[in-house]
């Protein structure tokens, strides 16, 4: 304690209360696990689909919606990664299925009361669309039987077009079926009720991803294998025309107008050879096609033009390459090879170097890894890695919008094992990455984030050596009020998160003792 008092008197009188906070580029934020489902013993947690969402819990920060494959569909703070809400889809025997596609989650404010909500399709023996209140988690409206279990899953829901003039955005839906039936069917809900505005089965039995678009809609079918089609809908859900892909539609995207007749148009991703195409939106006209290679299933995500050609740019996951291609005319503007295997996710993270183009994070296979590319030329920097096995591969990759005000989004990355990780966006100009699958060569102590702080923080430390390692909490006073880590640890970076709900504003000390370092910090509580 003595030793401990004459650290805290050292800073109180050679510094200045550090009222702000100090990241780099790609320090971990927090981190969580996705947790068990009490309901159940399959705890598949694979990160099934990972969006933000505008701010539900009022801290001007936007927030994370994670669906897994144990059933849940979770919130979490965007600003320290705490619990908001859950919603399990595990209901029993008969009605139990989770979210199975990463396209089956939209985010929109369904009931128009300012808060936007998740809403969420489902497979297995489910099948059901639930939308969840963005505030708490509780089911706004739901769609489907759910006594049945051969309706065939939900591969998709899009919210992009209002449909039934009520100036809310409608809920289109993609409801596969089954060889001996099933819905089949392209759907669409009204967004406030849940009642169906048109229901439009399809001739063939199996549906893929969905888009709305400004001339109605666009959904992939096939016939359990080839012929695999495009059919473009009208606002109304009729079949207007047909386009026939090279395998299944994995992903579709509505694209500003790239031939020049002042309509939007759409870009395709279709089977394991990472075909993409685009066509006109309200003709289904192939205007380019080409391959990318051996692919698995994937998204399609929009950038910036890059080229300054003056159309935009998409980039997607599903291939072994990293690519950014010209919408206009179907070119590579660059690509990366990685070094490793399918990439499964990916999202446009706004400008982190500052040259006024956007960048993308991106999540592979094997090495499992999270790698931010610069988004001019492809280079990678920064590298996460997962882990090098199968079981902990990169699943998800998303943006987070700006957490800290500093004019740069923070990122993504969840994994096959449950975790999610936030990673910080770093200053708009990156003089240095900091890969944190590197060992530490020296113990840390970091300064917390964010601080101040409301209610909870994340102490993050580095740990050089293998050993013991305790790192407590102590008030102004210097009493011991918390011991968040008192376990041996292997090298590596660690976060540590304090709460404090139930402690009085104002300074507080936390320090970390391992039996070669002992470091201590000051941080700020204010209710």
């Amino acid at each position: 304690m003595k030793t401990f008092l004459i650290l805290i008197l050292y800073f109180l009188f050679n510094a200045n209360l550090q009222t702000c906070y100090s990241q780099n580029f790609g320090d971990i934020l927090w981190q969580i696990t996705i947790p068990d489902n009490p309901g159940t013993t399959f705890q598949d947690k694979q990160i099934r689909s990972l969006k933000q969402i505008p701010d539900v819990n009022g801290d001007n920060v936007n927030d994370v919606i994670a669906a897994t494959g144990n059933y849940w569909t979770i919130c979490y703070s965007g600003i320290n990664g705490s619990l908001l809400w859950s919603y399990s889809t595990h209901f029993g025997s008969i009605n139990t299925g989770s979210v199975e596609w990463e396209e089956a989650v939209a985010i929109s404010d369904v009931n128009n009361d300012g808060t936007f909500d998740a809403v969420i399709g489902c497979g297995g023996g489910n099948e059901m669309v639930y939308a969840l209140s963005g505030n708490n988690g509780s089911v706004i409206w739901s769609y489907g039987n759910p006594l049945t279990t051969s309706d065939g899953d939900i591969e998709a829901v899009n919210i992009r077009y209002d449909f039934n003039g009520d100036g809310i955005k409608d809920v289109l839906v993609s409801a596969s079926g089954t060889t001996n039936g099933g819905r089949h069917a392209a759907i669409c809900l009204n967004a406030i009720s849940g009642e169906v505005i048109f229901y439009r089965t399809q001739p063939e039995p199996f549906t893929d991803d969905i888009v709305a678009t400004e001339s109605g809609g666009a959904v992939g079918v096939n016939n359990n294998g080839a012929p695999y089609k495009v059919t473009g809908l009208d606002t109304n859900g009729n079949s207007v025309w047909s386009y026939t892909a090279a395998g299944n539609i994995w992903s579709l995207k509505e694209m500003p107008d790239i031939n020049g007749d002042s309509r939007k148009d759409i870009i395709g991703l279709a089977g394991f050879t990472a075909a993409v195409f685009a066509v006109t939106g309200n003709t289904g006209t192939q205007l380019w096609s080409r391959t990318l290679g051996s692919s698995n299933n994937g998204r399609i995500a929009l950038f910036d033009d890059a080229d300054g050609n003056g159309f935009a740019d998409f980039s997607l996951s599903a291939p072994q390459v990293a690519y950014r291609i010209d919408s206009k005319t179907g070119n590579t503007i660059w690509s990366n090879t990685l070094g490793s295997s399918y990439i499964r996710g990916i999202d446009d993270i706004g400008d982190v170097t500052g040259d006024s183009i956007d960048d993308m994070v991106i999540a592979t296979q094997v090495p499992a890894r999270l790698i931010v590319l610069n988004g001019m030329n492809g280079s990678i920097l920064f590298d996460y890695v997962f882990g090098t096995t199968l079981t902990q591969r990169g699943d998800r990759a998303a943006v987070l919008k700006d957490i800290d005000s500093n004019g740069v989004n923070e990122f993504l990355g969840g994994n096959r094992e449950g975790r999610v990780i936030c990673f910080y966006g770093g200053n708009g100009t990156v003089t240095s990455v900091n890969t944190l699958s590197v060992q530490p060569d020296v113990f840390a102590l970091h300064q917390n984030f964010p601080n101040p702080f409301n209610p909870s923080t994340n102490i993050k430390f580095d740990i050089a050596e293998k050993g013991q390692v305790k790192v407590k909490v102590y008030d102004a006073l210097g009493r011991e009020i918390n011991t968040l880590v008192n376990e041996t640890l292997n090298p590596g970076t660690y976060t540590a998160v304090f709460k404090a709900e139930n402690l009085s504003s104002g300074l507080y000390y936390y320090s970390i003792t391992t039996a070669e370092f002992t470091d201590v910090k000051k941080m700020l509580y204010i209710k």
